[in-house]
């Protein structure tokens, strides 16, 4: 008898568990497929953090005030479309979509200790000195005083250091900085403003979504080949970007989207390095077995055989990751934009230079980096592919695709 009742018990238990489980499975799915909801029930807490931190005089800056005002102009927050990793969540200002992100946290503290152990925080002047010091090392940017104080543009209280620390921790935010310091350049999404470790940027309608087997299954190929126009061409501002080019170091064709102005932009920066600041990196003498030692996500270091250290610069660029993660893909179940798409057989031995270049067309110095001239023929092979599926489907490739581009060649990365 008691055995019979201990046996029901647990078969309750675990349909109890088994309910709860769904349920929170549902919950979760619901959330994920309405974004609102999702919103309530992951990103709301995020924004009252903030707005509690503001009203306690921790965060300042214009965002603060924009969206924690009684008289704030935002409205439909929603739960963001892709990248939840970077985007907490967006919001929309007078029919402008609006996404918001947070700073990563950084272990560089702003404060020092003084003989009683007290934390002593610089003033606003020295504030701004670490700040010009902090670009020029990782950015090889030199920015003068005026710039730097519109850079700090939220105001800082007197003696407030927990307004001082939130903005250090922008500063110290990659993907922050480089939307902040290429602006007008026009590569990466505006930022709008900030309230402490938080910001917003113009939210980006995303061209290509997550690439899928059912790629194989559509009628889209003439899109596709236009998207790969347009970020090949996006890769050649890269390279042209002054005072030296900026590496990607990830690059995911869902992360690409344009601006109402139909400006192709990457949805983040996180892993975006100029040149000199990557080289550094994966040449800092690690010590590593294989190159794979060496890597960076996709950026491609090398591993020196007699002193089992990374001491090579990047072997690979902007171009061979395109052309492997973009256009070639990661198989069957993550199709590139050229997947699905019959290539003739000289283009496909282009391609196969660019993912692997023979040493004529290397960078000096990068033996896995397609040079310029086989960059410029790859765009160029593209482009009448383009041309040809835009006529077979009757459009003007003119009308619906990229204008002609004048590209010169020349022997840089």
């Amino acid at each position: 008898m008691l055995t019979a009742v201990r046996r029901k018990f647990r078969l309750g238990m675990q349909r109890t568990v088994l309910i709860a489980v769904l349920l929170a499975v549902g919950l979760f799915s619901y959330a994920f497929l309405n974004l609102k909801f999702c919103f309530k029930l992951m990103s709301h807490r995020s924004l009252n953090l903030m707005c509690q931190k503001f009203e306690q005089q921790e965060y300042s800056g214009s965002l603060c005030e924009e969206l924690c005002g009684t008289q704030s102009t935002f409205d439909n927050f929603q739960c963001p479309l892709n990248d939840m990793k970077t985007i907490l969540f967006t919001a929309e200002k007078n029919g402008d979509m609006y996404a918001v992100k947070l700073a990563r946290h950084n272990d560089d503290e702003l404060s020092w200790k003084n003989t009683k152990g007290e934390a002593i925080y610089p003033k606003i002047e020295e504030f701004h000195e670490i700040v010009k010091l902090h670009i020029i090392l990782a950015y090889n940017v030199t920015l003068d005083d005026n710039m730097i104080r519109a850079l700090v543009n939220q105001e800082i209280a007197d003696d407030n250091s927990q307004q001082m620390v939130s903005f250090w921790r922008l500063f110290k935010d990659n993907n922050y900085m480089m939307g902040k310091l290429f602006d007008e350049e026009s590569v990466f999404p505006t930022v709008l403003g900030s309230c402490g470790p938080y910001y917003a940027t113009e939210g980006l309608e995303i061209v290509q979504s997550n690439p899928s087997i059912m790629q194989y299954l559509a009628s889209n190929r003439q899109q596709r080949l236009k998207h790969a126009l347009n970020i090949m061409e996006y890769i050649f501002r890269m390279d042209e970007m002054k005072p030296e080019p900026l590496k990607m170091c990830k690059m995911q064709v869902n992360r690409f989207g344009t601006t109402p102005e139909r400006r192709l932009k990457y949805q983040s920066a996180e892993h975006v390095y100029v040149e000199s600041q990557l080289d550094k990196r994966l040449s800092r003498g690690v010590k590593c077995q294989s190159d794979k030692d060496c890597h960076f996500h996709s950026c491609r270091g090398m591993c020196n055989e007699e002193r089992h250290a990374c001491t090579h610069i990047q072997q690979n660029n902007n171009f061979q990751i395109f052309c492997e993660h973009i256009l070639l893909g990661g198989g069957t179940f993550q199709p590139g934009l050229l997947s699905g798409v019959r290539l003739t057989r000289p283009m496909q031995k282009v391609l196969k230079m660019c993912v692997q270049p023979p040493k004529e067309h290397q960078v000096p110095g990068r033996q896995q980096a397609p040079n310029m001239q086989l960059a410029v023929r790859l765009y160029n092979d593209l482009k009448q592919l383009y041309q040809a599926a835009a006529a077979a489907a009757g459009n003007e490739a003119g009308e619906d695709g990229p204008g002609p581009r004048q590209i010169e060649e020349h022997s840089g990365d």
